[in-house]
């Protein structure tokens, strides 16, 4: 099984975000190729499918202050905190089919 976990990236750092994007455009480019193979060998692999990968970006910071700036219940962030407000993220890459 494949760890989904893939790094810790600070919003403010622009290394950081870059190196995610980067992540996703390599994801994009594999995810491209995949479906090239199958359409291109389709007649030699019947429906065998290649697989696909999506990265994932996780908020992690404060959440109360944000909550209750958003108008929102203190506890409106518990389990997700949006991106906009993140003082970092965690990188997830997911394998689907």
């Amino acid at each position: 099984m494949m760890d989904s976990y893939q790094m810790t990236a600070y919003t403010d750092c622009a290394g950081d975000m870059l190196e995610v994007e980067a992540l996703r455009k390599v994801v994009k480019g594999v995810n491209k190729n995949h479906k090239y193979l199958e359409q291109k060998y389709s007649h030699l692999y019947h429906g065998v499918k290649l697989p696909r990968y999506r990265i994932k970006l996780q908020g992690r910071g404060p959440r109360t202050v944000h909550a209750i700036a958003d108008g929102k219940h203190p506890r409106a962030y518990d389990q997700s905190l949006p991106l906009r407000h993140a003082e970092r993220v965690d990188v997830y890459m997911y394998q689907y089919k």
